[in-house]
Order: C-alpha cells, then sequence, then structure tokens
C-alpha cells in the first residue's frame, strides 16, 4: 500500500468549553468523515483554572449581574462536568450523523499539550480557526516541505486532505534559492507522485511567520504541518494567531 493510500486512523480535537467550540466539533466532524477516519475529542479541565479556583483569594465577575463573588471551585466543577456533558452530546451526534467512530475522554491539563501527548501516527490534530469564506476556486490545502521524513508525512495528509474535500493542494518547499528549490521539488514530485492538481512554490524562509504569511496570501482552508516543526508551544500558539485557517499537525 502506498503512503498516499494509507488511512489516517484518527481526528483529534480538543476541547475546553469555550463558545466557538461546538461549530469546531461539526469541523472535526466533516474532517473525520472526509478522511475516513474516527472522531477523537479531549474535554480538557484547564489546571490553572483549577488552581485558581482551590485559592481563598480568587473572585470572579458574574457576565449579566455584574456581581462580585469568591470563584469556588465547587461550582466551577458542577459547570465544567455540564459543560463536557453538553460537548459529549454534540460530539455523539456529529459522529452518529456520519456513521462514524468516535471517543470522548475528559481530563485533566493544559489543552493544546495534552492534544499533542495523545496524537500518534498515524492520527491527525485539528486545531480550528473560524475564517471568512472566500467566493470562487475552492481554498487549497497548504503544506511546508523542508526535507524531512516528517514534512514527507505531511504532504501525504495533505493530499488526503484536498483529495477528500476536492480541493487543490500548495506545497511550499522550503528554500532560499532556486536551485536547492530544483532538488527540493524533486524529492516531493516523489512523493506526490501522480495526484492532481498540485502546484509548488518556493519559500525562502520557513520561519512559522513566514510560514503563516504564506498560507493566508495563497487564502488556504487548512495549513498541514509535522508537530516537531515548530519550536515550542509558545511558537505554535504564535503561528495560530497569525494564521486565517484551520491548523493540521501530523504527528
Amino acid at each position: 500500500m502506498s503512503t498516499l493510500q494509507a488511512g489516517v486512523r484518527r481526528v483529534l480535537l480538543a476541547l475546553s468549553g469555550a463558545s466557538e467550540e461546538l461549530a469546531a466539533i461539526d469541523a472535526a466532524a466533516e474532517l473525520a468523515a472526509a478522511l475516513e477516519a474516527e472522531l477523537a475529542a479531549l474535554f480538557v479541565e484547564d489546571v490553572d483554572l483549577i488552581r485558581a479556583c482551590r485559592l481563598p483569594s480568587m473572585w470572579e465577575i458574574g457576565r449579566l449581574s455584574g456581581e462580585r463573588r469568591a470563584l469556588a471551585w465547587e461550582r466551577t466543577a458542577r459547570l465544567l462536568q455540564a459543560t463536557a456533558r453538553r460537548y459529549e452530546q454534540a460530539l455523539i451526534q456529529a459522529a452518529q450523523a456520519r456513521s462514524l467512530r468516535y471517543t470522548f475522554h475528559v481530563l485533566q491539563g493544559k489543552p493544546l499539550p495534552l492534544l499533542l501527548q495523545q496524537a500518534a501516527n498515524p492520527d491527525v490534530v485539528l486545531l480550528v480557526r473560524r475564517t471568512v469564506h472566500v467566493r470562487g476556486r475552492p481554498r487549497p490545502v497548504v503544506t511546508l516541505f523542508d526535507g524531512s521524513m516528517a514534512a514527507a508525512a505531511a504532504i501525504t495528509v495533505a493530499l488526503r486532505v484536498a483529495r477528500a474535500t476536492d480541493r487543490p493542494c500548495v506545497v511550499l518547499i522550503a528554500a532560499p534559492d532556486p536551485e536547492s528549490f530544483r532538488a527540493q521539488a524533486q524529492q516531493v514530485g516523489w512523493a506526490i507522485g501522480s495526484a492532481h492538481d498540485v502546484s509548488l512554490e518556493r519559500l525562502p524562509e520557513a520561519r512559522p511567520d513566514a510560514v503563516a504569511a504564506a498560507a493566508n496570501r495563497l487564502r488556504a482552508a487548512a495549513l498541514v504541518l509535522p508537530a516537531d516543526s515548530v519550536a515550542d508551544l509558545n511558537a505554535l500558539e504564535r503561528l495560530r494567531a497569525r494564521l486565517n485557517s484551520d491548523l493540521l499537525l501530523v504527528p
């Protein structure tokens, strides 16, 4: 079986109770259905919130009432449990509507680190960002190639996502000059094989901000990267803040 034919096992999504995450569940279910993969969601109780609720000096302001009150752990725990149940029901509905296998787990920690810890090859980690819909040609799936095996695996996933969602694919090739671009492009050619509607573009620098700028310029629907291509979690958060598209990480 070729790498392009090899399947994605799970689409992983982290949830923490933010209002926009209900739309993220639906987006993850659509991707899992397109890839014929399992939908796996982690509802993460933020450890910093838990610690804060157990401090006697912490207060909260009611969003509607404006009243100041002690930040009690018991009340916060009940709210988190109710939210987790609501999100689990939304996940079940989204999965069953598409005949998907699914799992839902509640964990304590930091959402992004926990999500990355749970991921393993051949999973895909989905970090959803709500974007402005652009009319015209379908927005491409964009990925980055730097010559590494991890980048080759990310190309495989990008091609599968593009093919499953009927989108073009753009491979950004990290190359400081035209000569190195041609050499890297030959390697990409081996990776994509006979795949259609794939274009190559040179990216002089592979810094996260340059990658995000290129993806935004191309009006990407999704950027697919190896999970280890970003130096640390702070750099990953900065990349997400700059991106106008969903981000898929390949372990």
